[in-house]
């Protein structure tokens, strides 16, 4: 058996925890069943506490404790003993993905019984899909609760201060807040072609529309969930390599960008043609391209060395040293170029400029970002670069509209209505950025010791 499975498996499910979490769940169970009684279809109702138990349990605690397995070890200063082992990443990986939250598990399986039961007995059909979406899910934000933590200890290294449960967690809500406001701007086209994820993770059962055809709601979301389960825990796994100084290759981070477009482009296949969802896929990799930028450390050491072996055409030893937002912004401008290509022979469709007009912003927006991370306070460098974005857009913005309406507005954003303008202001001030950033970085020194991969 796996040791650290092993081991985790005995510090949270040991005999006298499950016994009194089963006692818990006893008693749940026991109180819902006695209120019941006299309620008709009161059966169905003990299925479906079932089912919020499951979710209590899997993807809340379950979710908690797969972060915990990575920070409880700093706190308790073993964690460098443990990147000394033996273990190779997949095994340390799963070991405490799985072993720290199988009490968890334990207590959520019980729910899916309580179901399962409750279902054969008022006769209702078989839950096997429910149960593949709901298990799927919980994999899903273990896993990300997991590669928030192991994020959260690189950057905490690369800044010289100790990561915490609650700075962890605090960015990871953050970060998703920020980032659905992102997908809903203007920018990004109020969220044109998200609407479609939104319907598929919804509650609604009305069939769904993905790559021109008609899927049903419920296999739809289990097969969609099971994937980018899937892809949580490859990411969760290459992160551990990292942490256990191996290097990663950048094809399974290009891999993923490819899945994440055409998943995204498939809801606008139907309503935008293929290049309706080509923009759609630029929208997606965008946003990667902007949690890349944050979820990475900031390394000048690396990032000097990446330049060297770029800059003489060493591609072999600069790839695995490559910035992760590198490879979702190239994606990005490749699939704008597909997206105006397949509009040659009628009209430049508004969208297609846009995004054009938004890859050129968000190439000064990751210029913007590795100024702010790369300075003297490094720790400090996540608040200036939001705060330096929110007064680009937003000051600028302002100022822009209040100057010549959106025209203005559109020289400090990427905007449909002059997408033209936007372009050429975007790549102007992504130009000064980023040789800012040279200028921070300093000259390229030969390479004296192999460096850290990005999570890529």
């Amino acid at each position: 058996m796996n040791p650290e499975f092993q081991r985790n498996l005995w510090l949270e499910a040991a005999p006298r925890r499950i016994a009194w979490a089963a006692v818990t769940l006893v008693l749940i169970y026991g109180a819902a069943l006695m209120l019941s009684r006299d309620i008709p279809y009161g059966v169905s109702g003990v299925g479906d506490l079932g089912v919020v138990v499951f979710s209590v349990c899997a993807m809340v605690w379950g979710a908690r404790a797969a972060g915990a397995s990575v920070l409880t070890e700093i706190s308790d200063r073993t964690w460098d003993y443990q990147r000394l082992s033996a273990l190779d990443p997949w095994a340390m990986t799963w070991g405490k993905l799985f072993g720290r939250t199988s009490l968890a598990w334990l207590c959520a399986l019980s729910g899916l019984l309580v179901q399962t039961i409750s279902s054969v007995i008022v006769g209702k059909p078989a839950l096997i899909v429910l149960f593949v979406f709901l298990i799927s899910l919980a994999i899903l934000l273990q896993a990300i609760s997991m590669g928030g933590a192991l994020i959260g200890v690189r950057k905490a290294r690369a800044e010289g201060r100790v990561a915490r449960a609650g700075g962890v967690l605090g960015g990871l809500l953050v970060g998703a807040i920020l980032l659905s406001w992102v997908a809903g701007s203007a920018g990004f086209q109020r969220g044109q072609g998200f609407e479609g994820l939104s319907t598929a993770l919804g509650a609604g059962s009305n069939p769904i529309d993905w790559g021109g055809a008609y899927w049903t709601s419920t296999t739809f979301r289990a097969l969609a969930v099971s994937l980018f389960a899937a892809w949580a825990v490859v990411g969760v796994w290459r992160l551990m390599r990292l942490e256990l100084q191996m290097r990663n290759s950048p094809w399974v981070w290009v891999g993923f960008l490819i899945f994440l477009a055409v998943f995204a482009g498939g809801f606008m296949l139907r309503q935008g043609g293929m290049t309706g969802a080509l923009v759609s896929g630029v929208l997606a990799v965008a946003l990667c391209a902007y949690a890349a930028a944050f979820a990475e450390p900031a390394d000048r050491v690396r990032m000097r060395q990446f330049h060297r072996h770029a800059r003489a055409g060493d591609f072999a030893r600069a790839a695995p040293l490559a910035p992760s937002p590198l490879a979702p912004f190239i994606l990005g401008v490749v699939l704008t170029i597909a997206a105006f290509a397949s509009s040659l022979g009628g009209y430049i469709r508004p969208e297609v400029a846009q995004a054009a007009a938004l890859m050129a912003f968000l190439l000064r927006d990751l210029g913007v970002i590795a100024i702010c991370r790369l300075g003297d306070r490094p720790q400090r460098g996540d608040f200036a670069a939001v705060v330096a974005l929110g007064l680009l857009y937003g000051v600028g913005g302002i100022i822009g509209w209040s100057v010549n309406h959106q025209t203005g507005a559109a020289l400090f954003a990427p905007l449909g209505s002059a997408p033209l303008m936007s372009l050429v202001s975007g790549l102007v001030q992504a130009g000064i950025a980023w040789a800012l950033v040279v200028r921070r970085i300093g000259p390229s020194a030969p390479p004296s010791a192999p460096a850290s991969v990005p999570a890529s």
